[in-house]
């Protein structure tokens, strides 16, 4: 069977969104709210797995100095 492609975060989000618009239309049946809320899920997760993928690799900042480069952890303003 061929691998699932995997869809970008952008492409998760949009999905996820119009997931929440439908739900939140207030017209879909019991059996499509569960089906469109474990989508859901997957596709949130998905968006959480990239999100910290990506905060891994913002985690390490270059800051070049005297004796090379040294590594240096991400503060985000909010965070302090």
């Amino acid at each position: 069977m061929p691998k699932k492609k995997e869809l970008s975060f952008e492409e998760n989000l949009a999905q996820l969104e119009q997931i929440v618009a439908k739900l939140e239309g207030g017209n879909a049946t019991l059996e499509e709210i569960m089906a469109d809320y474990t989508q859901g899920v997957e596709l949130s997760a998905s968006c959480f797995k990239a999100l910290k993928k990506a905060e891994k690799q913002i985690d390490v900042l270059i800051k070049e100095n005297e004796s090379g480069i040294e590594e240096a952890p991400l503060v985000i303003e909010e965070e302090r």
